[in-house]
Parts: structure tokens; sequence; C-alpha cells
């Protein structure tokens, strides 16, 4: 009796285990995955051989020959259900693994770029705002820039420094403006955005400075 008992009971469980998987293969991700079919099979060919298995209990059952306690339920039992299906399972764990590994690299990609995707919107608009308020500071440079012309206030190369600075601010602050990632690189004061990765350097305004003398 107690025999009977945990056959059935481990019958239900195998059962349960396939009725999940089958709820499961509605899930797009997991069922289109390779292997899916092999661990599905695998667990129905147990779950055969478990059902077959409670048959043997009752002689009564045996002149049916596949069922009862027989050679031929025996061999459905141990060779079809319970060898075959723990081989098929066998194939379709091996074959899904790798593909669930491949799945969760891609889920994390796809988590990364998104991230990548806000970093760049929060970028930009800070960019916006920062842009924004230095081209008001480079503007009143430049009339300030203009007036020291008109009254001879500052030597000539100083004039040509000025218009360096201003000019490598701005093109700088459009580089950074016009970045779609994130690059990162480091500095004494710690990590900041390379806005120049990809980009041709410019020229030191020093050096422009130098060129003018």
């Amino acid at each position: 009796m107690t025999d009977i008992v945990m056959e059935v009971l481990r019958a239900f469980l195998v059962g349960g285990v396939i009725f999940s998987l089958l709820k499961a293969q509605h899930v797009k991700e997991i069922s289109q995955i390779s292997g899916w079919r092999y661990i599905v099979a695998g667990f129905c060919l147990i779950f055969f051989g478990t059902l077959i298995d409670i048959t043997d209990n009752f002689d009564e059952l045996n002149r049916f020959v596949i069922i009862g306690d027989t050679e031929v339920q025996a061999f459905l039992e141990k060779v079809v259900g319970y060898l075959l299906g723990f081989l098929l399972l066998a194939i379709g764990i091996r074959k899904w693994l790798p593909k669930i590994v491949e799945h969760a690299e891609l889920v994390q990609d796809k988590h990364n770029l998104k991230v990548q995707e806000e970093r760049v919107k929060v970028l930009r608009a800070t960019m916006r705002t920062v842009q924004d308020i230095v081209n008001n500071f480079l503007n009143n440079l430049q009339l300030f820039q203009l007036e020291a012309e008109d009254k001879n206030a500052l030597e000539p190369e100083s004039l040509v420094l000025l218009d360096s600075i201003i000019q490598d601010t701005a093109t700088k602050l459009k580089k950074l403006g016009d970045l779609k990632s994130t690059p990162e690189k480091q500095i004494a004061g710690g990590v900041c955005i390379d806005y120049e990765a990809g980009s041709p350097q410019d020229s030191d305004f020093v050096g422009k400075y130098s060129q003018a003398k």
C-alpha cells in the first residue's frame, strides 16, 4: 500500500512539472529556446513511466500484457519511460542552458543600452542648460572683446588669445552637446565625460596664441 501511495505521489509531482512547462510554453522567450521540446518530451516519458509503474501493483492487470507486473510493462517503464525520458531531458538541458545564458546576456545588454540612452538624455538636457549659461557668458565676453578693440585696451596678442579661448570653449561645448554616448576618461579630479572620443583633437588655444605671436 505504501508503494502505491509513493508511486501515485511521484506521478502527481511529475505531472505538475509537465503542467507548469506547458503553461510556460506561452512565453515565447522560453519556449522558442533550443532544447525546450526535448525537456518537455523527456518529462512526458518520465510521467508515462511513473503511471505505468503504478500498474505493477495489481496482478489482475497482467492479462493486458503492457500493464500489470509483466516483462513488457517493465520494459516500457524502465527503458521507454525512465531511460529514454531522462536521456531526452539531459539532451534538452544541455541545449537549453547555453541559450538561457545567452538570453540573460542579451537582456543585460538591452538593460545596459537603456541605461546608456537615459544617461545621454540626462547629459543632453544638462548640456542644453550649460550651453545656454556659457553662451550668454561668451556673448558678453565677445562684447568685452569688441569694446577692448575699440579702446585699444588690450594688446593684439591678448585679443587673439581671447578670441581663441572663446572659439575653443564654444567648440568643446558643441561636441559635448552632440554626444550620442557617454564615454568616460580618468582625469586628476576623477572620472569625466570624454567628449573628444572618436573626434579629431582640437588645436590647443595656446598653440594658436603662439602662432599668432
